[in-house]
C-alpha cells in the first residue's frame, strides 16, 4: 500500500532534477512502482506527482463520468490530462522536473515535498507555508468536518 506522508525539503539542481526523498523511493519500491505521473495542480501552486498505478485509477474513475463524445465532457478532459506527463526516477532516485514546472511552482532551486497519502506534491517552501490555515481554523475546519467525538484509534 502507498503512503505518502509529511513534508521535506529538497533542492533542484540546474537541471531541474530533484532526489525524491528516500521514504517515498521505499514505498514506490516496496509497491513495485517504477513510474511517476506528473501533474499541474490546477487550484494550488505546485505540482502533483502519482504513482502510474494510482494515476490510471483516478484516471479511469474520471473517464467513467465522462463521455468523451461530448463537446464538453471533451474539452474537461483535455484539460485536464494537458499537464500531464510521465517521469521516472533515474538511477540515483531523482525526477527531472521540466524548466516550465519549476517556473509554475517557483522553485529554483530549495523545494519542499509534501505527502498527500497515496501521492505527493512538489512545492515552493514559502508558497506551501502560507497556503496553510491558522491553528485555530484548522481545528475548526476539522471538527466541522470529523464531528465533536474522539478519534478512533
Amino acid at each position: 500500500m502507498l503512503k505518502f506522508l509529511g513534508n521535506i525539503e529538497a533542492k533542484a539542481d540546474s537541471k531541474g532534477r530533484l532526489f525524491v526523498p528516500a521514504l517515498y523511493r521505499k514505498s514506490l519500491e516496496k509497491s513495485g512502482e517504477a513510474s511517476l505521473i506528473l501533474k499541474a495542480d490546477p487550484i494550488n501552486k505546485c505540482v502533483q506527482l502519482y504513482p502510474e498505478s494510482v494515476w490510471e485509477k483516478m484516471d479511469a474513475e474520471f473517464t467513467a463520468n465522462l463521455n468523451l463524445w461530448d463537446r464538453k465532457d471533451l474539452a474537461l478532459y483535455r484539460q485536464f490530462t494537458a499537464s500531464v506527463e510521465p517521469v521516472e526516477l533515474d538511477s540515483n532516485g531523482r525526477v527531472l522536473i521540466a524548466k516550465k514546472h519549476l517556473e509554475m511552482i517557483g522553485v529554483e532551486t530549495d523545494a519542499l515535498f509534501v505527502g498527500i497519502g497515496n501521492y505527493f506534491e512538489i512545492w515552493n517552501k514559502e508558497t506551501f507555508e502560507a497556503s496553510l490555515c491558522g491553528l485555530e481554523d484548522f481545528a475548526a475546519a476539522m471538527q466541522s468536518k470529523m464531528g465533536n467525538g474522539t478519534p478512533a484509534l
